[in-house]
């Protein structure tokens, strides 16, 4: 029996950010609702870098190659010094290929990023509701009731679920009455979309350090340019003064734009259109929690910070994938309601990081004094030019900068690790894996792990020395949590797979719904399969427990 709720979860905001929540939880049939405040999906191209952890997110949500498709692949970063070639820093290459299906940043209109995704939520039946503000918001206990304003009136709403996805500016955070601590910046950032008179190349982006900062060019699909970077103090002075407000923007004037070009640039080409163009303020900002009650924050509603390496809408795809799960699972009554609470442990410390991490590239890139002036225009541009031919450095940038060093060691919704040195643990992002076999589909072991619920990947190169009965496993899992977990057993042939796994006898591993390790089990060892169980007990509800019957109605 469903409860009379409206919906099981409604979402509020349909930027990258809750249109991937919704779109997660509507494939597994959860009652999903989505309003926005906007006419529609954004016309400009705010975020305009999807890396490669996210398309991974995206590939398990089936959309990954549309993005691919609309999008355009960018693979080095051209540092330059006052226009002076200095360096190139990588986005791909130097064996990054075995670690992902997509070894690159890709170059997508945030817009085209939205229209994929409502394209694929309403697949779903799933539409967007589109000039739908929200209102008000009280937590019942049982769940929440909103009222929803529109220009015809204003409908109360009431769900189990709610996710603030509404922007730096969230109505849904100040409802709950979280601050928004962290510091605005006195510098003023600049994006515009443009067209030049001359081709500056596909594949890569052109980053120009100047004394006052940086200003760079990203190619897009659609034969325009991203300009983005630090407006210097001469446009300020130019222009009204930008709005200290979490999401204000302030138009640029063309004639502005057209002398920055020329002045801060340095590219032999001109503009020959101007799209659009706009100035907003930097902002480094933190909720203190993820969740109240009810209500959960994903996304620029939860943190925001300065754009160094492209990480904003990344993050948030992630936040949202890791909280749509859980929410699934407990929905359904297939999981214990802790499980929520290990959306903010896990994903809360993953953008302090990115925080810290992106407040120290903006001080470098952007330090006015004499020393940091100094290191920027006679060391790092150098530098870079030196270290960015190693191999090892190239993989460490693309691996900073791609997010594929999330992980979830230590969280309450993955196994309990033994004291080791390195190696593949609970928590990790399960490795990319080319599969050897052709003619069934399956071109990595991230693909055999893709569907609703957890995975288990069964390694054994002898299968009867190892004890492994990969059949008897999955009818004891099956019979356990019907529908809720998939056993594969991985053939021995797949040597790359059994690289990646780290594999040296046999062992069992557990893959999350979005994608991460949950438990990994050597074989052989005293009741190996006892102590999978005995995770999959923890994070699931069996079928015959009282808690699954309850939620049954």
């Amino acid at each position: 029996m469903r409860d009379a709720h409206d919906c099981d979860v409604l979402v509020v905001g349909a930027g990258p950010s809750g249109l991937t929540a919704a779109l997660a939880l509507a494939q597994q049939g959860v009652r999903v609702r989505v309003v926005d405040r906007a006419a529609g999906p954004v016309e400009e191209a705010r975020a305009a870098i999807v890396h490669a952890r996210t398309l991974e997110l995206l590939d398990r949500l089936g959309v990954a190659a549309q993005a691919v498709a609309r999008g355009l692949p960018i693979t080095q970063v051209a540092i330059h010094e006052r226009g002076r070639h200095a360096g190139r820093m990588p986005l791909a290459g130097a064996g990054t290929a075995a670690w992902t299906r997509f070894p690159y940043a890709l170059a997508l209109e945030q817009f085209e990023t939205q229209r994929l995704l409502v394209e694929a939520l309403a697949e779903h039946a799933v539409d967007v509701e589109w000039d739908s503000a929200l209102d008000s918001l009280a937590d019942t206990g049982e769940g929440v009731r909103v009222t929803v304003r529109r220009p015809d009136g204003e409908e109360t709403v009431t769900a189990r679920w709610l996710i603030g996805a509404d922007g730096a500016s969230s109505t849904v955070r100040q409802s709950l009455g979280l601050e928004f601590g962290g510091r605005t910046y006195p510098q003023s950032g600049m994006l515009a979309d443009v067209v030049l008179d001359a081709d500056l190349g596909v594949r890569g982006m052109r980053l120009n350090l100047t004394r006052g900062g940086f200003v760079g060019i990203l190619p897009l699909a659609s034969g325009r340019c991203r300009l983005f970077g630090v407006v210097p103090p001469s446009v300020h002075k130019a222009q009204e003064p930008v709005e200290t407000s979490h999401e204000a923007y302030a138009a640029l004037e063309p004639e502005v734009l057209h002398r920055w070009f020329a002045d801060y640039f340095r590219v032999d080409a001109r503009l020959q259109e101007i799209v659009w163009a706009s100035m907003f303020r930097f902002h480094s900002r933190i909720a203190p929690r993820f969740r109240v009650g009810s209500c959960f924050l994903i996304g620029d509603a939860a943190h925001i910070h300065n754009p160094a390496g492209g990480q904003g809408l990344n993050l948030g795809v992630g936040d949202a994938v890791n909280l749509a799960w859980k929410l699934a699972q407990v929905v359904h009554g297939q999981a214990p309601p802790w499980l929520l609470d290990t959306y903010e442990s896990e994903r809360r410390p993953i953008a302090r990081t990115v925080l810290k991490r992106t407040d120290l590239g903006f001080r470098a890139e952007t330090g006015d004094g004499a020393v940091a002036v100094w290191m920027r225009t006679q060391v790092a541009a150098r530098v870079v030019g030196v270290v960015s031919r190693l191999a090892p450095v190239r993989r460490m940038f693309f691996h900073m900068f791609s997010q594929l060093w999330i992980g979830y060691r230590g969280s309450r919704a993955v196994a309990a690790a033994r004291p080791v040195t390195g190696g593949l643990r609970p928590g990790d992002r399960a490795p990319y894996a080319l599969l050897a076999r052709a003619g069934d589909g399956t071109g990595s072991v991230l693909d055999l792990t893709h569907g609703s619920g957890y995975h288990v990947l069964g390694f054994a190169a002898d299968p009867g020395a190892a004890g492994l009965d990969v059949q008897e496993l999955a009818e004891l899992l099956d019979d356990r949590y019907p529908g809720m977990v998939t056993v594969h057993a991985v053939p021995p042939q797949e040597t790359a797979a059994y690289r990646a796994y780290q594999v040296k006898g046999a062992r069992l591993v557990v893959v999350r719904p979005d994608g991460h390790l949950g438990a990994v089990v050597d074989l052989p060892a005293p009741d190996a399969v006892g102590a999978l169980v005995a995770f999959l007990d923890r994070v699931l509800l069996r079928a015959t427990s009282p808690e699954v019957s309850a939620a049954a109605g």
